[in-house]
């Protein structure tokens, strides 16, 4: 395996989809620019953007490993797919040799970036594999989940997903997603707001405890997509203690909401200025969501990570400052939300 990128800090990276992406195969699902067609993730590989070896090239730590269903699976058996993607994060550890790692605490995290393995944590990108009873939750936390968000963009028996083309309800939590919210207070479980509606959003800032987080938002004042927070949600995370991970697809970041991938770097670095200049250094990280969309073409995949981050050296961000970017700020909530 390559040696980890020690320029920076480790990153850790609010959102990535590279399971469901890497089992993809072009007889099974339209090819897509992004998509891998069943690539090893052990193995370097053109395909897609990460792979344990270019995550070390690029000084990529860990991530949310992102455990995602599609709106069919999701309807058909999403405890049974939830745990076959589960199942292949499991193998891949299996196989890695200590190089890639599923953690369950900030201690693991830790070790894995002292030792240059890649640090995977668990979350659900939607609580679709969660029944009203919750009796999935705790078995789901005993394998290793540490965060959730409790919609994608679609709508659960707990919350509505932010549309992207409209037809969601605008309603916030129902009953049983306050339950939700409260019983991932009580086991220990980050909860993402990154795919739900406004009205959702406020309901969980209100009924949660612990620091919230986006894992993969962008800013909505520079590109006005329905994905990216605005300014007073943006202020709301911050007062709770959380961190929005910057979303580096095209369509989130250009203000145009276009996917073409001539962003430069000053556009991407507006974004988590932005964010610094409203709320503080303390509540901006990373949020590639790395194979889950396009990205620009400056940074094309994870070894492209240490760009952005000369370009924030160059710029004067302190040392500090750009280890809470890169990992600080999420190990701030794992560990107000873990409870270690």
């Amino acid at each position: 395996m390559a040696e980890m990128n020690r320029e920076f800090p480790p990153i850790f990276d609010g959102h990535e989809d590279f399971i469901t992406q890497a089992k993809r195969k072009k007889e099974q699902w339209p090819p897509r620019p992004w998509h891998d067609m069943g690539r090893d993730l052990l193995e370097e590989s053109e395909h897609g953007h990460v792979d344990v070896p270019r995550a070390a090239r690029g000084g990529l730590g860990g991530c949310f490993t992102s455990i995602y269903l599609s709106d069919e699976r999701a309807e058909m058996n999403a405890v049974g797919y939830a745990m076959d993607e589960m199942n292949d994060v499991f193998r891949l550890a299996d196989r890695s040799e200590g190089a890639f790692r599923i953690c369950r605490t900030i201690a693991e995290v830790r070790h894995a970036f002292d030792d240059g393995a890649f640090a995977s944590v668990f979350m659900f990108e939607g609580a679709d594999p969660i029944s009203w009873s919750l009796k999935e939750l705790r078995v789901f936390y005993e394998a290793g989940l540490r965060c959730l968000a409790l919609v994608w963009s679609r709508s659960t028996i707990f919350a509505h997903g932010v549309s992207f083309g409209g037809g969601l309800p605008e309603t916030g939590l129902t009953d049983v997603g306050r339950n939700l919210v409260h019983e991932c207070d009580r086991l220990g479980i980050i909860l993402d707001v990154s795919h739900i509606n406004p009205a959702g959003f406020q309901d969980l800032l209100v009924e949660s405890t612990n620091p919230v987080v986006a894992t993969h938002s962008s800013v909505k004042a520079i590109s006005p997509h329905v994905r990216n927070l605005d300014d007073d949600q943006i202020r709301a995370l911050a007062e709770k203690g959380g961190t929005i991970g910057i979303n580096f697809a095209n369509i989130f970041l250009r203000p145009d909401m276009r996917p073409e991938k001539d962003v430069d770097i000053d556009l991407i670095l507006s974004h988590f200025q932005h964010v610094i200049d409203l709320v503080g250094d303390e509540h901006v990280s990373f949020g590639t969501d790395f194979d889950g969309t396009e990205i620009p073409e400056i940074v094309k995949d994870a070894t492209g990570l240490p760009v952005v981050l000369r370009e924030m050296k160059r710029r004067g961000y302190s040392d500090d400052r750009i280890e809470r970017i890169c990992n600080g700020n999420f190990l701030r909530v794992m560990k107000a939300v873990w409870r270690e």
